[in-house]
Parts: C-alpha cells; sequence; structure tokens
C-alpha cells in the first residue's frame, strides 16, 4: 500500500461515485475525489479514494486507501494468483505469435506449390500444343503426298501416343502431389 500512482480499478456497484463524505480534492487537477476498488497486484479488493478524471495521461496518483493493509497470507495468495495470469497471459500471447508464424508458412508453402502447379500446367499444355502443331504439319504433308513411308508415320505417331499418356501420367501424379501437399498442410494447422 506504499505506492504514489492510482491502481487499476473493478467496478463495485456498493462502493462508487463521487466521494461526497470526503473533504480531500486531486493534488493535481483539483477535483473532488471519486469511490475506487483496487484490482492490481496485493493491494486487490482495496477501497480508495482517487481523482475522478478518466484516462487522463498522467496518473495523478490517489489520495488514500480506505481498508487496512491486508493479512500477509493474503498479500502472498494476491500476488501468486497475479503471478501466474501474467505468467499464463504471457504463455497465450507466445501461442498467438507462433499460431501466426505457423499459417503464414503454410500460406507461404500454399502459394509455392500453386505457382509449380501452375508452371507444369503451363509446360504440358505448352507440350500438348506443340505436339498438336507437329501432328497437324505430318498430316498435312501426308495428304500433300510429301510422307512416302507409312511404316514410319505408323511408328511416329506410336511414338506421339505414348509421349502424350506419359504427359497425361505426370500431369496425374503432379496434381495428386499437390493435392496431398494441401491436406497434409490442413492437417497440420492446429483447430
Amino acid at each position: 500500500m506504499d505506492m504514489d500512482y492510482a491502481p487499476d480499478t473493478v467496478d463495485d456497484t456498493a462502493f462508487c461515485g463521487i466521494a461526497l463524505d470526503c473533504l480531500e480534492i486531486c493534488r493535481i487537477h483539483n477535483h473532488q475525489l471519486c469511490k475506487c476498488v483496487a484490482f492490481q497486484g496485493t493491494d486487490t479488493g482495496h477501497k480508495l479514494y482517487m481523482c475522478q478524471i478518466q484516462n487522463h495521461v498522467m496518473n495523478c496518483g490517489f489520495n488514500s486507501w480506505l481498508d487496512p493493509e491486508w493479512p500477509e497470507t493474503l498479500k502472498n495468495a494476491l500476488a501468486t494468483l497475479w503471478e501466474k495470469y501474467h505468467r499464463i497471459n504471457s504463455l497465450r500471447i507466445d501461442e498467438w505469435i507462433e499460431n501466426a508464424n505457423l499459417v503464414k508458412k503454410i500460406t507461404d508453402e500454399k502459394i509455392k506449390i500453386e505457382k509449380k502447379y501452375s508452371s507444369l500446367v503451363g509446360d504440358v499444355n505448352k507440350f500438348m500444343d506443340d505436339t498438336e502443331i507437329k501432328i497437324q504439319k505430318d498430316n498435312y504433308a501426308k495428304i500433300m503426298g510429301k510422307t512416302e513411308d507409312p511404316k514410319g508415320e505408323v511408328e511416329a505417331l506410336k511414338e506421339e501416343v505414348a509421349n502424350l499418356k506419359e504427359a497425361q501420367k505426370t500431369q496425374e501424379m503432379v496434381m495428386r502431389n499437390c493435392e496431398d501437399s494441401r491436406e497434409s498442410l490442413e492437417l497440420e494447422i492446429p483447430s
């Protein structure tokens, strides 16, 4: 109870309002004092008179305590409770920061996967377009009679079909891997 500043307070309907029975005034603002109940540290629950100006930048303190000092055992219990409160609050803030970092990491990973997927889809589409153009040129050459080796053409077409099937398998595997990665990232996010 040796503080020179106004402690945090809690609303108490049984003890609130202007302290009409107190003749003292605020030493800085020269206003009449108000009734409050402390809610800070080992003084939690003590009644006091303090300045009625709220949210002022300068803490003008309080004028007097109304209750006698708490017994040492109660002060120790209050100190322990406040210490636990601050420790838990600190752990909760650390957990929020850790979760925010995890969400950022997962979001960055998702963006990388989406870019890689888009790149692969673009590569497959380009390959398909190039293959289609080549087949069209080959067909045009056949129609115009420029190709005289039908066996070679069949082999070339079989090879093209095999390449297209391989490209399709690769694309399906990439899509499965992207889906698996996304699912595993979703499982890592704590609920």
